[in-house]
């Protein structure tokens, strides 16, 4: 279990924003996969919101590629996925906050693609650079559907460095803001280690309880109360 964990970090660690891609097309199953990755995806009420639109075809991905503020490389992904969000229902339920929980919805839906498709071995990279009123027509949208976010899938034809991040020490702080950690790996093993002294005590808990139980319906039923 905890190899599957590491082997997860490992995969959003090697993810990169691809803009460059092979002529080769995806098989379905990978595709399938990708789009079981968007629907697990955690959203709002599990009221569901969020669609996907699966375009392939090459006179369309032109079309996407001129809705999204003309970028010319977006053609040579032989797959893109649009992301839509329908707000009627949760805005529904929630009101005005509903507005942002669609995006929130659509976001949580494209990490888990973007992180699928690097499991798949394909490259990717997550638009959110486009004319909607263009993508809406393009895509024929009725006007309660709104556009989130443009995913392009397919092979990479480059190679991407690992970008720059942030050392995580400025990235967190323990329990207030601005309280920050000298060494979050330190702090974090620390607290790993009292969580599972925790759990120790707990077991240790859970015996004396029930031998405490026990010996209490033995004094109360005798020895009808044990199991023969």
């Amino acid at each position: 279990m905890v190899e599957d964990f590491i082997r997860v970090l490992d995969i959003i660690k090697k993810r990169r924003s691809i803009r460059k891609y092979k002529d080769i097309p995806i098989p379905w199953d990978k595709i399938q996969n990708i789009l079981q990755a968007g629907q697990y995806a955690p959203n709002a009420g599990n009221l569901q919101d969020t669609k996907f639109i699966v375009v392939t075809d090459r006179a369309t991905i032109h079309a996407i590629a001129k809705a999204c503020i003309s970028q010319v490389w977006i053609e040579t992904a032989p797959v893109v996925i649009v992301i839509l969000g329908i707000p009627e229902r949760t805005m529904q339920y929630y009101g005005e906050a509903g507005s942002k929980y669609v995006i929130e919805n659509a976001a949580a839906a494209a990490e888990n693609m973007l992180i699928q498709a690097t499991a798949e071995g394909l490259g990717s990279c997550w638009v959110s650079a486009f004319d909607e009123f263009m993508l809406r027509t393009a895509l024929r949208m009725p006007e309660r559907a709104l556009p989130q976010i443009v995913v392009t899938l397919g092979y990479a034809d480059e190679e991407v460095p690992v970008p720059p991040r942030t050392v995580l020490e400025s990235m967190v702080f323990l329990q207030r803001y601005a309280n920050r950690m000298r060494n979050p790996n330190v702090t974090l093993w620390n607290w790993s280690l009292q969580m599972e002294e925790f759990a120790q005590d707990a077991k240790v808990g859970a015996k004396r309880y029930a031998r405490i139980l026990k010996e209490k319906i033995k004094d109360k039923f005798g020895d009808k109360g044990e199991k023969k």
